[in-house]
């Protein structure tokens, strides 16, 4: 009866604080702002049963997420064992299809191992084989020693009973207990049962112990990370929120404070696992700017849980003013920007998602950093000069200022034709298509590939609006709402049902931002309308291309809309040609730092700091290509300057796919 009492009051205790304390820290999170999280739960189970069941990102890292799937499946089958192992201690008597089922006890000794060697690469990987971005710390280590203790002590509970005779109906299936067992022959009858039961209270202690730290650790994402991938996100990766400027209650746009995150922006810092998988991918702290994504959700986090009991603290005094200390008034004062996070690093952010790609537990980083831009932008009106000077696209249709009667001047003997009702394709080429020195020449080089293909296309030319996506990603919601509801009403107007985009940042933002605003347009990037043109024969190839060709995966063409093989598969069809691949490629490629309205605003270089174009431009000089290819304008700029600055530009030439595809086209006579 102790004994029983005993465990009970242990495991209830500290269960129970668990529970509590994460409870307490679910609450926080709804001092954010409303966020519908629950609607189309099929696609929500289907992303959890891929994120979660399968660790599809977690396996993305070999070594740790072999680690880690070793010991989280390991701990859900030990799970039931421990229900066992409480029964048996208590009462003698085994639960019932658990305790007594052979397939069950060969399934648990398989994963009593198993977790012994996740924790032994767990170790490993935070000592000898340790990368830069893992943190280190004793919680670490001495959670991996409470997961041994748990398995030792169910090996050792088991193995001393079997030395004793006991269990025999189940020692066939319990070939790890059966080995330690043998390890323990020897040893004495009264010395066994000791050691059984000693096995037996420090499985559960530890159990319990690892029950009291995990709220306060980074394992706090045992019960946020699962959670966090049913609610994660269900729009187009490329899209951002829009924001309701009808709303009369809203006093700012933008967020600045953590109560104007959403409840879901929130529930991501408590999910963040501080892996650092994020930072390593994140372009511009590779390269040494103030921008840390980890960083993004553990500062949130440690300053929502130094405010929320000050919030509290004023709600439940209700319409009594409570005391509050200078240092209290000062953290209730606290804004993010400035105070949390500098300046520099919400303007650091090239919106290029790879942090989002290599986050294993769903947390959304570019969003929040938006989210802040809007605040400084339509809020504050505090940005850099050379963001503002971007901005007013709605009067001027470009972020270069330059005049709207010039923006066809690309088609300059061309003889491009215009678009009229019974123009099938709107071709968009966009303000770099149509303004951009370089840019202008794969505009032509388009033009010539859909006229051999007989494709029924027209463009606006000087009528051609600007999309907005440069402004809406440097915070300026409020004129990209313009722009969009302007433009969504042209097209209708003009009778536009299907858009070839020349740049994959107008792609993503017609095909994912403009649906929110009645914009429902078939859109296509030029990519994947030359490869349908090149599979369906309506395009004869038979100039050879004799180069090697290495090609860079654009972030917005990439990793937002998940066009990887259609570039490919258009410089694949070229005779002659040799593709080759950087080490970092597809939804692990390195950014070209134009993102997020980066090709308008100065680097910060010096101090050791390197620019990020020519961190990806020496990775595709590494490949031995004699020709970078790209599918985006803003990629060719950062390519081409990226060249320049390592001194190759004589020797590497750096096309965009519709140039070299237009060159491989019969020659005319």
């Amino acid at each position: 009866m102790v004994k029983t009492a005993v465990l009970l009051i242990w495991m209830g205790v500290t269960f129970g604080m668990m529970t509590y304390m994460i409870i307490r820290k679910y609450k926080n999170t709804l001092y954010g702002k409303p966020d519908n999280r629950f609607d189309r739960m099929g696609d929500r189970l289907t992303y959890f049963l891929t994120n979660v069941v399968a660790q599809d990102k977690v396996i993305k890292d070999p070594l740790s997420g072999v680690s880690h799937i070793f010991i989280m499946w390991g701990f859900v089958v030990l799970g039931f064992g421990a229900l066992n192992l409480a029964v048996e201690g208590l009462f003698g008597i085994p639960v019932p299809l658990i305790g007594d089922n052979l397939l069950f006890i060969s399934l648990k000794e398989v994963f009593l191992l198993l977790v012994y060697i996740g924790v032994i690469i767990a170790v490993l990987r935070r000592t000898i084989l340790k990368p830069n971005r893992i943190e280190n710390s004793v919680e670490a280590f001495v959670i991996l020693g409470l997961i041994s203790l748990i398995v030792t002590g169910d090996l050792v509970y088991n193995g001393a009973n079997f030395a004793l005779g006991e269990k025999d109906t189940i020692r066939s299936a319990a070939f790890f207990s059966n080995f330690v067992s043998g390890l323990l022959s020897g040893i004495s009858p009264d010395n066994l049962r000791f050691l059984a039961d000693g096995a037996w209270w420090i499985h559960f202690l530890a159990m319990g112990t690892m029950a009291l730290l995990i709220p306060g650790s980074k394992h706090l994402h045992l019960a946020f990370a699962p959670a966090n991938a049913i609610f994660h996100t269900l729009r187009p990766k490329g899209s951002l929120t829009k924001l309701d400027f009808e709303d009369e209650t809203a006093e700012t746009f933008g967020t600045n404070k953590i109560e104007e995150f959403t409840w879901k922006q929130l529930f991501d810092t408590y999910t963040c696992v501080r892996c650092g998988r994020c930072t390593e991918q994140c372009p511009a702290f590779q390269t040494g700017k103030p921008l840390d994504p980890r960083a993004l959700h553990v500062d949130l986090r440690e300053h929502l849980e130094e405010k929320v009991p000050l919030l509290e603290k004023l709600k439940n005094a209700g319409d009594q003013k409570p005391e509050i200390t200078e240092n209290e008034q000062a953290i209730l004062d606290k804004m993010i920007v400035d105070g949390v996070f500098s300046e520099e690093f919400i303007w650091s952010c090239t919106t290029c998602r790879a942090c989002e790609q290599a986050c294993p537990v769903s947390n959304e980083h570019v969003q929040k950093i938006v989210d802040m831009r809007r605040y400084m932008v339509m809020t504050e009106a505090k940005m850099p000069e050379d963001v503002q000077r971007t901005f007013n696209c709605y009067k001027s249709g470009n972020p270069w200022k330059l005049p709207r009667g010039s923006r066809g001047d690309w088609m300059n003997g061309l003889d491009v034709p215009a678009w009229s009702q019974d123009t099938e394709y709107l071709l968009y080429v966009g303000c770099a298509g149509a303004y951009d020195e370089r840019a202008k020449k794969v505009s032509a080089a388009l033009v010539n590939v859909l006229k051999a293909a007989g494709v029924n296309f027209g463009v606006l030319g000087n009528d051609e609006p600007c999309c907005g996506e440069t402004i809406r990603r440097l915070g300026n919601e409020f004129e990209f709402q313009q722009l969009a509801e302007g433009n969504v009403e042209l097209f209708k107007e003009l009778g536009v049902k299907k858009i070839i985009t020349l740049c994959p940042h107008c792609f993503n933002s017609l095909r994912n931002d403009y649906p929110d605003f009645g914009g429902d347009f078939e859109v296509a990037h030029h990519s994947e309308f030359l490869t349908q043109l090149i599979h369906s024969g309506k395009l004869k190839i038979d100039t050879p291309f004799k180069a090697k060709v290495v090609y860079h995966d654009g972030c917005y063409l990439g990793r937002h809309n998940d066009v990887f093989e259609a570039p490919r598969s258009v410089l694949g069809a070229i005779p002659g040609l040799t593709l080759t691949e950087m080490n970092r490629n597809r939804d692990s490629a390195f950014c070209c730092g134009a993102g997020g309205g980066r090709n308008w605003m100065e680097e910060e270089v010096g101090n050791g700091k390197q620019r990020i174009n020519e961190t990806r431009t020496k990775e595709a000089l590494e490949t031995g290509a004699e020709v970078i290819a790209t599918a985006c304008p803003y990629c060719l700029t950062m390519m081409l300057d990226g060249t320049k600055a390592n001194n190759a530009e004589e020797q590497v030439r750096t096309l965009d796919i519709a140039e070299i595809l237009a060159q491989s086209l019969p020659k005319m006579n």
